[in-house]
């Protein structure tokens, strides 16, 4: 029992920011902190420190950082529109938290999608602010504007994907992507894999198959090599 947690929990008012610094202080999962922290999801947070609750945890020591790193909705980076009408802010999610090649090939068009209209976006942006007229303004402002909800309609299409991916993970006792990562990895090592990371290897493989997870071709070829399923 966790009792750091538990007084936590036990406040008729839990806030926030407290919250979320336990949540980095005792897990270990940078995807989660990632969405709690950008979304803001206090419903989340207080679902998955409950669970934290019940188990004896280490604290880990990159808390602080991770913290820093992921409690915030969007990025950092904000930029004003200008023109002909109300003036609007607009932020850009930071797409460097999620990796392309943890998303599944559906996921991953939408990805590519999103980068292609981060580049549209930029040049309405440049354009914009070199127009000379209230007609090109207004033109490239609604250009941008439809540009970026394109941007946020593509985000949250993955968000959700990447919850119910979380939630699957949860309910199968590991993290199937950190697995996969590690599989990689080590497979590039070749030979000179130790023992040690041979039978991890085969254990995360193993957990994956029976989960149902679909590795690719050249994964199941590189495992079949090393005698590893």
């Amino acid at each position: 029992m966790n009792e750091e947690i538990r007084e936590y929990l036990s406040k008729p008012n839990p806030d926030f920011e407290t919250g979320f610094s336990l949540f980095c202080r005792y897990s270990r999962n940078q995807s989660l902190m990632s969405w709690i922290g950008r979304k803001k999801d206090m419903a989340r947070l207080l679902f998955e420190l409950q669970k934290l609750e019940k188990l004896n945890l280490q604290v880990n020591p990159q808390a602080a950082i991770l913290a820093a790193r992921y409690n915030t909705p969007v990025s950092a980076i904000g930029q004003r529109v200008t023109g002909p009408g109300p003036q609007i802010t607009f932020k850009t999610f930071d797409e460097r938290r999620t990796r392309r090649a943890d998303l599944s090939p559906e996921m991953q068009k939408i990805y590519d999608q999103i980068t292609e209209e981060y580049k549209l976006r930029r040049g309405y942006h440049e354009k914009l602010k070199m127009a000379k007229t209230d007609a090109d303004r207004a033109s490239f402002r609604e250009r941008l504007l439809i540009s970026q909800n394109k941007i946020e309609e593509g985000w949250k299409q993955i968000d959700a994907w990447l919850l119910e991916q979380e939630k699957a993970n949860s309910d199968k006792g590991f993290n199937a992507s950190t697995y996969r990562s590690y599989i990689t990895k080590t497979l590039k090592k070749g030979d000179g894999m130790s023992a040690l990371q041979r039978d991890t290897v085969r254990v995360r493989a193993k957990a994956l198959i029976d989960a149902g997870e679909v590795l690719g071709d050249k994964i199941l070829s590189l495992l079949k090599q090393y005698d590893l399923i």
